[in-house]
C-alpha cells in the first residue's frame, strides 16, 4: 500500500519562478517519484490562481486544495488591519505576522478535514512559520516533518536591519523556530551551518537538504574557452530581495569599476535577474549588460556563452542558489565564504573565495588563466555532483523518512 504524505506549503509553487518555489515544486514531484500517494494544501493570493491549481492537480493526478491568504495588507480595509493588529498584540506568539496567517479558521478547517479523509502517514510542513497548525497534527499522533528554507528569525534580522523594533519582532521568531524545534520529528535544513543552528536549540532530529532543484544544473554544464573578454556573470532571481539588492550594489558600484580599470578590455560583465531598481541603470554601459529575468531553459542557453560566476554574499540565511548553481553548472565561481554556509567548498580547489573589493577584483585577474579555470571547473563538478545530485537528494529523503514509516 502506498505511504500517504499530506504536504502544507505557504504559496502554490508553479510555475516555479525562483529558487524557493522550485524546491517545493521538485520536492511534491520527488514523493510521486518514489511512489507516495500526496494531498496539498496551498495558500494561494487571490482567486484567479485557482484556475492554474486545478490545471496542475489534474495534470499530476494530486488533490490541491487552495486557500486564499486572509491577512494580506493591500487586501484589508483599516478597520480590518486595526482588527488585525490589535489581535497580534495581545497575542505576543503570533507577532510574527507569517505565522498570524496559519491561525485563521479555514486553512486550519482544510488540515483537520485532510486528516480525516486522506488519513496521512505523515504531514511535511514547508517552513516553519506554519507552526500554528502543528497542534492539528499533534493530536492525531501523525508524524511532522519541517522543511526549513532558513532560520526564520536570523533571516529577518538579515534582511529588515538590526533596528530596536525588528529585535522586538526578532524575539517570537526565535520562539517559532524553538517549537518547531520540538514539534518536528525531522527537520530538514537547508545547508549544514543552519542543521548546528537546529541542533543547538534542542531538535530531535535534523538532517541537510539542499536546495532540490540543483540537480537540473547539471544538464548544461559549461565547458572552459580560451577568449577575451571573459563573459562574468552575476545573478539573483529577484532584486527586491535585500541581499540580491545589495550583492548587486557591490557588484557595479566597487567591483566593477576597479576591475575595469585594473584590467581593461579583459572582462565583459552580465546581471541576470528581475526587478533591478530603476537607480542602478546608469551603470549598465560599458561591457556591463542587463538580461533581466531569463527562464530557465533560456537562462542555459545562454549561460553556455559564459565562462565566470562572480556572487557577492553581504548577508542572508539560506542557502542562496546564486552561489550554488554556477557550481553546479562547471563555471570558475568567486564567491564569500559566508555565503557557503558550511558546506565543504574549498578556495582554490573547487572555487575562489573573496571578500574585499581587492579580492574579488584579484580573483577575477586570476581567473584569465584557463588552466586555472579548467581546475576549478573539474573539481567543482565533482563535489557539486556529490553533494547535489538527484541520487543524493533521493537518498537523503528515502533513509530520513524510512525510520518514521
Amino acid at each position: 500500500m502506498k505511504k500517504k504524505i499530506l504536504i502544507v506549503t505557504p504559496k502554490f509553487p508553479y510555475p516555479p519562478k525562483g529558487a524557493c518555489e522550485l524546491d517545493r515544486a521538485l520536492g511534491l514531484e520527488k514523493f510521486l517519484e518514489l511512489g507516495y500517494e500526496v494531498y496539498l494544501i496551498t495558500k494561494i493570493y487571490d482567486e484567479s490562481i485557482k484556475e492554474c491549481v486545478s490545471f496542475v492537480s489534474g495534470r499530476m493526478g494530486v488533490t490541491i486544495v487552495p486557500v486564499c491568504y486572509k491577512y494580506l495588507s493591500s487586501t484589508l480595509s483599516r478597520a480590518q488591519k486595526w482588527k488585525k493588529n490589535l489581535a497580534r498584540i495581545i497575542q505576543p506568539w503570533y507577532w510574527d505576522g507569517a505565522a498570524y496567517e496559519y491561525s485563521e479558521p479555514e486553512i486550519q478547517k482544510e488540515v483537520k478535514k485532510a486528516l480525516e479523509t486522506f488519513d496521512p502517514d505523515l504531514v511535511w510542513f514547508d517552513y516553519t512559520y506554519l507552526w500554528p497548525l502543528y497542534k492539528i497534527v499533534k493530536k492525531k499522533g501523525i508524524p511532522i516533518v519541517t522543511r526549513s528554507i532558513n532560520f526564520e528569525a536570523m533571516h529577518f534580522l538579515e534582511e529588515d536591519g538590526y533596528s530596536f523594533f525588528n529585535y522586538i519582532k526578532f524575539l517570537p521568531k526565535v520562539i517559532t523556530e524553538y517549537i518547531v524545534s520540538k514539534r518536528s520529528n525531522i527537520i530538514f535544513a537547508i545547508t549544514p551551518k543552519e542543521k548546528k543552528t537546529y541542533e543547538k536549540i534542542g531538535a530531535r532530529k535534523v538532517v541537510t537538504l539542499p536546495l532540490r532543484g540543483l540537480p537540473q544544473c547539471f544538464e548544461n554544464q559549461i565547458y572552459v574557452v580560451d577568449r577575451t573578454p571573459l563573459n562574468v556573470f552575476f545573478f539573483g532571481s529577484t532584486y527586491n530581495v535585500a541581499h540580491n539588492r545589495a550583492a548587486l550594489e557591490f557588484l557595479l558600484t566597487k567591483i566593477i569599476p576597479e576591475a575595469q580599470k585594473r584590467f581593461p578590455g579583459e572582462f565583459r560583465f552580465n546581471i541576470f535577474g528581475g526587478k533591478v531598481p530603476l537607480e542602478f541603470n546608469q551603470y549598465f554601459r560599458d561591457e556591463v549588460i542587463y538580461h533581466g529575468h531569463v527562464p530557465f531553459e533560456e537562462l542555459s542557453k545562454i549561460l553556455l556563452k559564459m565562462d565566470v560566476g562572480v556572487t557577492p554574499s553581504l548577508y542572508g540565511a539560506g542557502m542562496q542558489q546564486k552561489i550554488f548553481e554556477p557550481l553546479c553548472r562547471g563555471f570558475a565561481t568567486v564567491t564569500s565564504s559566508r555565503g557557503l554556509a558550511d558546506y565543504p567548498f574549498e578556495h582554490n580547489k573547487h572555487l575562489l573565495l573573496a571578500s574585499t573589493v581587492e579580492d574579488f577584483v584579484d580573483c577575477l585577474g586570476q581567473l584569465r588563466n584557463p588552466e586555472l579555470r579548467r581546475k576549478l571547473s573539474d573539481n567543482a563538478k565533482k563535489i557539486t555532483h556529490k553533494l547535489f545530485s538527484k541520487e543524493e537528494i533521493t537518498s537523503i529523503l528515502e533513509n530520513s523518512l524510512k525510520d518514521i514509516f
